[in-house]
């Protein structure tokens, strides 16, 4: 130390010393950092695995289930038509079973409901065997459990097993189902060790990539620590951790879409009842109500709530799939006039609505639908922001042209185009807020039920329709959407006709099924006003046994397909059998994912006269009826029949 110091002079050795403890300082702060550094990548990188193999998982058993069913099904028609043809089940199964694989190491193999293979590609010897008490190495009695499973419906079952080649015994994970219209049940099954290896795949290359992550930061902190200290390392490590930050959104955006897809097959069969059941009951009240009484206006807008409600239904499905619809030229300013009368009639009190309409005749090219949920979800969100004090709605529709710039700044293309705005005078957003609004499942009203859908709906309705939408707010002052949407050439615009609400009647006796009961009484009360026997039954077994009974007292048959215990199309399968002739009318609000039997893709072979999707429209169902009533009848008998109505409040 005394010779450095007589080396240098004593101002430059405390520059050293003090350059050196700012050294020491800074390697200690780049270590910290480092810590810090590691301690979040491991927790992102232990999160993001363990999410990964949850959907892995999750992902291999509905593949393996949705393909079990798929051979099932296909089995089934297949035996069907060896069947009619004089030909022997066991042997077309066997065939099938020993040419199809399931992936690498898979297979698929047969049994009856009494435990006997049928056919099993990699042990031959098993066939003809009753094996219902076969044990593997831990005790399961795995053929009887998988029977079991497959009577109940299908199921997954674990045991050990060998692979095809293979002398040790490994966990299995097996699906069984029965095939439909058989005594035998099909299973395919994949290795647990299989999926282990994929997942440790996956875990490995999270592991590399986390150590490249290392490996850079180091470069980083060098290079800070020579070149720019703390504001690079600061920049180093979030880009850096960037990469792992997106790669959490994008698997969260995931989980929120499928969420999404799942909500709408869901809910589809029995909200479609619901509705179906008011859209029914409301008709038919309005059918006896007298127009000019004020009750009558009452159930008109019940009768469109039921409307947009089925429009919602549609819209989030749509949502989910990135789907688009038919669209025509449309009057904005008509689908306006009309939707706001509609919202003043349900804002409470304390809101003030202005409408200010510029233009009164502009077109775009749309589904009114659509563009009737666009303004309704952008209004409720207003009146949400305003509840509780007393405000201002204000919503404008005028024309304006946008130019190279100012189309480029939205992404949309120069020329004409409808702007629609609601302003309100709520609380207004942060802007960390104004940022995230149009996210799925993003709302900061969960206290009023908010769900976070109605502005990503609205987005994506108006991004399909090649428009754009903004948002400004300010706190205290409130907020306006814009929505612009391109302009059309003058086109005509198809507006449905008012329809009357006459009924056609009859005096035939119809079978009405349906697991719904309060859709049920609806149809049950409608038809029996309007002259025809009605028997109605919300168990399709029940409703079996009755048909069997007087199978020539009936004279059409209308239900519903998705109901315990038989579906609609097995109903009709039996029923056919029995009488060919009979018209049938089937009916289904659920658009299943695969794991449900779907609406059979051939109507017509499969004995349906007419196809309904729920809800249906009241009128068009009751004149459907009529209309095959009329066709299954002879000549004679129609004209008889039309005799006897015509003094009835009806039209054919």
């Amino acid at each position: 130390m005394f010779k450095l110091r007589t080396f240098f002079s004593h101002r430059s050795f405390t520059i050293i010393s003090r350059v050196g403890a700012l050294l020491v300082f800074l390697s200690l702060f780049a270590a910290a950092i480092s810590v810090v550094y590691s301690y979040y990548i491991n927790k992102s990188q232990k999160e993001t695995q363990v999410a990964a193999r949850e959907l892995m998982l999750s992902g291999h058993e509905r593949t393996l289930k949705a393909a079990v069913i798929s051979l099932a099904e296909t089995l089934s028609e297949m035996v069907s038509e060896t069947v009619a043809d004089g030909g022997d089940q066991e042997d077309q199964i066997r065939q099938v079973i020993n040419d199809v694989r399931y992936e690498e190491n898979g297979y698929y193999f047969v049994y009856n409901t009494d435990g006997i293979n049928i056919a099993h590609p990699f042990h031959p010897e098993f066939r003809g065997q009753r094996r219902l008490e076969i044990e593997d190495n831990e005790g399961h009695r795995y053929i009887k459990e998988l029977s079991d499973k497959a009577l109940a419906g299908g199921g997954f079952v674990t045991y050990n097993f060998y692979k095809p080649g293979q002398t040790t015994l490994l966990p299995k994970l097996v699906y069984a189902h029965m095939i439909p219209g058989t005594k035998y049940w099909l299973a395919s099954g994949l290795y647990i060790n299989d999926i282990v290896k994929e997942q440790q795949r996956i875990s490995q290359r999270f592991a590399k990539i986390h150590r490249h992550a290392i490996v850079t930061v180091g470069a980083g902190v060098v290079i800070v620590l020579i070149f720019v200290v703390l504001p690079v390392s600061i920049l180093m490590i979030n880009s850096i951790l960037k990469p792992w930050r997106q790669l959490e959104r994008e698997l969260m955006q995931a989980q929120k879409m499928e969420a999404i897809g799942i909500f709408a097959g869901g809910i589809a069969h029995d909200f479609s009842n619901v509705l179906g059941a008011i859209t029914a009951c409301s008709e038919l009240a309005m059918y006896d109500t007298d127009k000019e009484s004020p009750v009558y206006e009452d159930l008109q807008h019940i009768h469109k709530a039921a409307k947009r409600g089925k429009s919602l239904v549609r819209r989030i499905k749509e949502f989910s799939r990135k789907a688009d619809t038919p669209r025509s030229a449309v009057n904005l300013a008509r689908v306006t006039e009309e939707c706001m009368e509609l919202v003043q009639t349900i804002l409470p009190a304390n809101v003030d609505v202005h409408v200010s309409m510029l233009v009164d005749n502009i077109r775009v090219k749309a589904d009114p639908d659509q563009l009737l949920q666009v303004i309704m979800n952008l209004c409720t969100n207003a009146e949400q922001a305003m509840r509780g004090f007393k405000a201002v709605l204000t919503v404008e529709l005028d024309a304006v042209e946008l130019d190279a710039d100012e189309a480029r700044a939205m992404n949309l293309k120069a020329g004409s185009y409808a702007r629609l705005s609601v302003q309100d005078t709520g609380v207004g957003m942060k802007p960390v807020i104004l940022k995230r609004i149009f996210e799925p499942f993003y709302t900061t009203r969960r206290k009023s039920r908010g769900t976070g859908l109605g502005l990503s709906m609205t987005q994506s309705i108006v991004t399909m329709h090649g428009g754009a939408i903004t948002v400004n707010s300010s706190l205290g002052k409130g907020s306006v959407f814009r929505v612009l949407l391109p302009c059309v050439e003058e086109e005509h615009e198809h507006i449905p006709a008012a329809r009357r609400l006459d009924l056609p009647h009859g005096t035939e006796s119809l079978l009405i099924v349906d697991d719904d009961k309060d859709l049920l009484s609806s149809l049950h009360k409608l038809f029996t006003r309007l002259g025809y026997t009605v028997t109605s039954c919300n168990d399709s077994r029940d409703a079996l046994d009755i048909f069997l009974h007087a199978p020539h007292d009936f004279d059409l048959l209308l239900t519903d397909q998705l109901m315990p215990k038989m579906t609609g199309a097995e109903l009709i399968k039996e029923i056919k059998q029995i009488n060919g002739d009979l018209p049938i009318i089937l009916c289904s609000g659920f658009e299943g994912d695969g794991r449900l039997q779907r609406v059979p893709k051939d109507l017509k072979k499969a004995g349906v006269s007419a196809f309904f999707r729920k809800p249906f429209d009241t009128i068009e169902i009751c004149r459907a009826v009529r209309k095959l009533l009329d066709q299954n009848k002879p000549d004679t008998t129609t004209m008889t029949h039309e005799a006897n109505t015509n003094g009835a409040r009806t039209h054919h």
